[in-house]
């Protein structure tokens, strides 16, 4: 898979930081319609030929962040996450360590920092059956659930992805450093689509948990409050498409999680095997509206 060129990087860094009033989803759509980041930029800015201050900064970042070992993909690469490119708020850049796999076949395991110790052993569970069947354990990097169920997936020798609420300069709690740097060597990957250097805002995390959500499948929430952000996760991964699969003590003890699954916009899970039979029937769907696209382009 060919590499994308700095140049390519540092346009697209400077359509996402040039000052318009196109919201950033739509600055990614335009990039994904027209293919070429010079041509959008030209179209957004008012820029001249010679006298460029956002690009050139845009240069001098990129090249400066790749040379301290940082990987930064692109919205138009290959090798950009394909589920993640499906959805509104996929980002125009991605910032990670680690191995790329643009076809992951992710399932997100999330729920509460402050779990029980019951609901940590159902984190680490479920995580070890889906390495088991195959499939990657996506997760946030947080206490508790989070780190339950990295820690799960790389005990089983599988493949887990955690996706970062800052820059990737930092760590966030600093007591996951070591699972972070686990998970790299593992052969797994941690991204993040705020650059590094930006600042750690509240908003971040909820950001970040619509980017989890469009990276997977589908999200099991294993616990969660009434004021979670985990609930934020439930709500993207029903409007991605995703589905959204409840513990069956979240939805008999939250509000959202009992309306959820009232309406049908949740599965309630009592087993693995609930998780798993609903991963396969999503990845079936995917893979039937694949092959109706392809007749159709054909």
């Amino acid at each position: 898979m060919e590499r994308e060129s700095l140049e390519t990087l540092a346009t697209v860094l400077a359509v996402t930081r040039v000052k318009a009033r196109l919201p950033q989803p739509e600055r990614v759509q335009e990039l994904l319609a027209a293919g070429d980041p010079g041509e959008v930029l030209d179209s957004i800015s008012q820029r001249t030929l010679f006298d460029d201050p956002v690009l050139e900064r845009a240069r001098r970042d990129v090249e400066e962040w790749t040379g301290r070992g940082m990987g930064v993909v692109s919205v138009l690469s290959e090798a950009y996450p394909a589920r993640l490119r499906d959805v509104r708020e996929a980002p125009a850049l991605l910032y990670y360590e680690g191995s790329l796999a643009a076809g992951d076949q992710g399932v997100c395991v999330v729920g509460s920092r402050d779990a029980d110790d019951a609901a940590l052993r159902v984190a680490s569970h479920v995580s070890t059956a889906l390495v088991e069947a195959g499939l990657t354990v996506v997760s946030g990097l947080a206490t508790g659930i989070d780190a339950a169920a990295h820690a799960a997936a790389l005990k089983a020798a599988g493949r887990t992805v955690a996706v970062m609420g800052t820059g990737l300069e930092r760590t966030y709690p600093r007591a996951n450093a070591r699972l972070r740097a686990d998970i790299v060597e593992s052969g797994g990957l941690v991204m993040t689509q705020f650059e590094p250097g930006a600042a750690v805002r509240r908003a971040n995390f909820p950001m970040r948990n619509a980017i989890m959500s469009g990276y997977g499948i589908t999200t099991f929430v294993v616990t969660a409050g009434e004021h979670s952000g985990t609930r934020i996760q439930a709500v993207k991964a029903v409007e991605h498409g995703r589905g959204v699969i409840l513990a069956r003590r979240v939805a008999q003890t939250t509000s959202w999680g009992r309306e959820m699954a009232r309406t049908g916009r949740a599965l309630v899970a009592d087993g693995t095997d609930d998780i798993l039979a609903q991963v396969h029937d999503l990845q079936a769907e995917r893979a039937r509206a694949e092959d109706l696209l392809r007749e159709l382009t054909a």
